[in-house]
């Protein structure tokens, strides 16, 4: 037991909060990803034989499947943010409730494979599909290039979802949450 201002009996744990800013970079990150694929601009594609084509990201399921799947991922990670914040589940307490802590891992497992499978799927389309993509970045319009940061974004949060889940279980060596208005002196 530790004596003084700010004094406690348990020992430093970080991972806790740094748990929590992966889960929030990668709940901003999905949520980026899914409007940037969705605001993706028309792009008008014209074929050899003269015929106009109007490209959204619509024509394209594995990019529509990233929307949605990023947009799923946001809401759950976002429900790991009120279990973690709100009901106390953000560690090996043993003061948590049982569901909570289940619900807990259920997330860890369920964002990152959302995401993964999103993100696989957009990269594989933009191989598959490169010509017809490739055919929009000389235009006007941004598909090309909304595409290309959709994925990316998309890979940043299915890489802090996977950080979150693996530091969660991380002891850390300093202590910053909770904080209540009873250890101040």
């Amino acid at each position: 037991m530790g004596s003084g201002c700010h004094a406690t009996d348990e020992a430093p744990n970080g991972s806790k909060a740094v748990n929590l800013l992966f889960r929030l970079s990668t709940m901003a990150f999905a949520l980026t990803s899914a409007v940037v694929m969705a605001t993706a601009s028309e792009c008008t594609i014209y074929e050899p034989h003269g015929a106009r084509v109007t490209v959204t990201f619509k024509n394209y399921p594995p990019f529509v499947y990233l929307v949605w799947f990023n947009i799923a991922a946001t809401i759950l990670e976002a429900v790991g943010i009120y279990l973690q914040v709100g009901k106390g589940g953000g560690g090996d307490d043993e003061e948590a409730p049982k569901v909570v802590r289940v619900l807990l891992v259920f997330l860890d497992v369920a964002v990152p494979a959302l995401l993964n499978l999103a993100t696989g799927a957009a990269f594989s389309a933009v191989v598959a599909y490169r010509p017809q993509i490739s055919a929009c970045s000389g235009t006007a319009g941004r598909f090309c290039e909304q595409v290309h940061r959709s994925k990316l974004i998309s890979l940043a949060a299915g890489i802090s979802a996977s950080s979150a889940a693996f530091v969660k279980d991380v002891r850390l060596p300093f202590s910053v949450w909770p904080v209540s208005s009873d250890d101040y002196c």
